[in-house]
């Protein structure tokens, strides 16, 4: 890793799996499984990127940068929990000349 990216993980996020089991009335609920959990950087986009992704995909998608080097690798179907915010991973950018791996995410509502 990178030692100047060390500086800039500063927020714990866990990365789930979503699980549907019955309840004890045969009634479906989804559950969050966490996964696995790592120190990550965080950062919305700017205002003048939010206003040109109005109407499209990237419409209120917020970037989380993770180290390169993990035990487990993240997968599209995964959430990210931050807090008390989910979200919903929508692409994974490895970025191996910066040691990370940067992800596009949007927040479940």
């Amino acid at each position: 890793m990178k030692k100047q990216l060390i500086n800039r993980l500063n927020r714990r996020i866990s990365f789930a799996s979503t699980t549907t089991k019955k309840d004890e009335n045969g009634v479906p609920k989804t559950t969050d499984t966490v996964l696995f959990s790592c120190w990550a950087e965080f950062w919305s986009q700017s205002i003048t990127e939010k206003t040109a992704t109005i109407g499209t995909v990237l419409e209120d998608t917020v970037f989380f940068n993770v180290p390169e080097q993990m035990r487990k690798k993240i997968d599209s179907k995964m959430k990210i929990i931050d807090g008390q915010n989910k979200y919903s991973i929508f692409a994974i950018d490895p970025r191996p000349s910066e040691g990370i791996i940067r992800i596009v995410a949007k927040v479940v509502t």
